[in-house]
């Protein structure tokens, strides 16, 4: 054979496995009829590679002189289900294939091997023998074995299976006996990997029995059918999955579910036959090429389609965990509802489902703010996306109150503080689209989200300083733990609101709860000496209020709100340095209580919200079973 051999493999096949060599091995002695196969795997120890040696015996119709002068002639298959390039693989593994076959009174020998001439002519024997082919393989050119699984049979035989199940299954149909026999000879065993002298067999009672159902889609083809055979069935163990094309006898795999949407526990089983499919695949086996004109997308969404029927049915705990898994993404994601998936095939796999849905949900939002005029269709598609993204940012504000619930004694104070808003941050009304997940202050009220905090750690700095206490230690360590959020740039002449949020280290100690309470006015009067265009200071303390604290409060009339928590409030007047008075409300807050009233905020906002997103994905179920029709 007048051919570059290394070459040839490289181009023919770029995912060369040593399983490739008991493929075509075996699909040589299918082609040549044979009922009886072995596979005899000999190697003295798992690590001693060069000792490796296989023979293959099968009882076909041998190499007549039509098969040895196909074989002699790289690239003259048999016909246009196959490809004649199959045994080159045999040397990508071994230095030597010694071939012998006998039939009759006739026998052949020659030994396939780099540079192979081709001559091996027939040699008359005295005495007729019953039919019987040899390959023994030799001279393994790998430095080791890559896998124990590349040498065992219980690994070997579902492989083989997997491989040739159409052209089994067709021989089981047709009631023709066959037996294909792998078995492992080694000295040195190793029963930790299980590698030790045994063999096992494939009989016709070791397949699946199949079911047949012919699809027929308009959209893929208007004349050719695609049979689909199929088995499922509950096994021990794990279980698995095989959905792959069936072509020319052998299968090519297909991943048209994610191996996760299949339940565990169970065997799968589904190959799909058409005339479509016959001789297209690659030169490796390993590849469906496609007719011109035959869409790969449509042709997966056919044949996905028909694999989810038969699941639904005959696993029906599929659909109750869909259900289940739906009623989160309601739960939990109402601002991509009509966004998931209607036609998913087995389990819903949750994050992929997710990734689906967001990707299809910033396609739409795109696709309004590529419009250079708003139609009424756009007009209303656009009011659609906004409470989608509404409804995305309430959910956001969901895990911010979770993750201020789970705060414990042990979280700083500063963690409060960067959970409210972080610490020398600036706010504009310019970028408030894109800070708004920063700034968490309608944690204390919605009002506050549009104002922003001082411009930089210097100002704050220096703002803090001018309003500490005389009795509080210099330094950052001894610097009260302040949030300042200002409704505008105090820098600039215009009148601003301050919210100044204190948070207050826990005591239940009634005397330092109060006299913390005290600190607040005593902070308002050089808060409003050193910014003079501020026109009002909202004042917030977060503390520990105990019921010695609380009593205390209602003793100098301050009114509790009504809350889950404790909330006490008290309008002051805070004189200013020109005489006018600058309105001071504050407020004395336990930290549940900004949980508890937070939460029942956003809940709201939140259920107006889903029950408007469940009605816009029944709508679109609506219109699109409309469309179909």
């Amino acid at each position: 054979m007048d051919i570059e051999t290394s070459g040839a493999i490289r181009l023919f096949f770029p995912n060369p496995s040593l399983a490739l060599v008991y493929f075509e091995a075996l699909a040589n002695a299918l082609d040549a009829s044979a009922t009886d196969v072995s596979i005899d795997i000999d190697v003295q120890a798992y690590d001693k590679p060069d000792t490796l040696k296989i023979t293959v015996t099968d009882n076909g119709d041998g190499f007549t002189e039509e098969n040895f002068d196909r074989f002699k002639t790289l690239l003259k298959p048999r016909d246009k289900f196959h490809k004649g390039i199959g045994r080159l693989v045999f040397l990508n593994y071994f230095d030597r294939v010694e071939v012998v076959s006998t039939r009759d009174k006739w026998q052949r020998k020659f030994v396939f091997k780099e540079g192979f001439d081709g001559n091996a002519p027939l040699q008359e024997i005295e005495q007729a023998q019953d039919a019987k082919t040899t390959l023994t393989f030799t001279g393994f050119t790998g430095a080791r074995v890559k896998s124990y699984d590349d040498l065992k049979p219980d690994a070997i035989k579902p492989l083989l299976i997997e491989q040739f199940l159409p052209t089994l299954d067709a021989r089981k149909r047709d009631d023709k006996a066959f037996k294909i026999s792998i078995s492992l000879k080694t000295i040195e065993s190793n029963a930790q990997k299980e590698f030790f002298p045994h063999e096992v067999a494939i009989t016709p009672d070791e397949l699946p029995s199949m079911t047949k159902i012919t699809i027929q889609d308009d959209s893929l083809d208007a004349f050719s059918t695609i049979d689909m055979h199929y088995h499922v069935e509950p096994v021990s163990g794990k279980g698995s999955l095989l959905i792959a094309f069936s072509i020319d006898g052998r299968t090519i795999p297909v991943s048209l579910i994610s191996p996760s949407s299949f339940p565990a526990g169970y065997l799968g089983v589904f190959l799909f036959e058409s005339e479509m499919f016959h001789s297209n695949a690659d030169s490796s086996r390993q590849k469906l090429v496609l007719p011109e004109g035959l869409p790969v997308a449509s042709l997966y969404r056919v044949l996905r389609r028909e694999v989810g029927k038969v699941l639904a049915d005959k696993i029906p705990q599929i659909t109750e965990k869909n259900k289940k898994v739906k009623e989160t993404f309601e739960e939990k994601f109402p601002h991509l509802l009509g966004y998931f998936e209607d036609d998913t095939v087995g389990l819903i796999e949750r994050d992929d489902a997710l990734d689906v849905a967001q990707q299809r949900f910033f396609q739409a939002q795109k696709q309004v703010l590529q419009c250079e005029m708003l139609t009424d269709a756009a007009y209303e598609k656009s009011l659609e996306l906004s409470s989608r993204t509404l409804t995305e940012y309430i959910l956001y504000r969901e895990k911010i109150i979770g993750r201020m619930k789970a705060m414990t004694a042990d979280n700083a104070e500063a963690d409060i503080h960067n959970l409210i808003v972080p610490r020398f941050k600036e706010f504009s009304q310019d970028t408030l689209s894109s800070e708004i997940y920063q700034n968490n202050a309608w944690l204390l009220d919605d009002k506050f989200m549009v104002f922003r905090t001082i411009l930089s750690e210097k100002s704050m700095n220096v703002v803090i300083n001018a309003i500490r206490l005389d009795d509080e230690s210099v330094g950052d360590t001894g610097r009260p733990d302040i949030a300042m959020i200002f409704s505008a740039n105090p820098s600039d002449a215009a009148p601003v609101d301050v919210v100044v949020v204190e948070i207050k280290k826990k005591t239940d100690e009634e005397k330092d709860n109060f006299y913390a309470v005290n600190q607040l006015l005593d902070r308002a009067v050089k808060l409003v000496a050193y910014c003079p265009n501020i026109q009002r200071v909202w004042y917030y303390a977060i503390m520990n209020i105990n019921d010695a604290t609380a009593i205390r409060l209602r003793q100098f009339k301050w009114t509790p709100f009504f809350s889950k928590g404790k909330v006490y409030y008290q309008e002051f007047e805070t004189p200013h340095p020109d005489g006018r008075i600058v309105p001071t409300p504050t407020f004395v807050v336990s930290f549940d209580a900004i949980v508890a009233d937070a939460e029942r905020r956003n809940h709201t906002f939140l259920e107006i919200l889903r029950n408007g997103m469940k009605k816009y994905a029944e709508q679109q179920t609506v219109d699109s079973a409309g469309e179909q029709e």
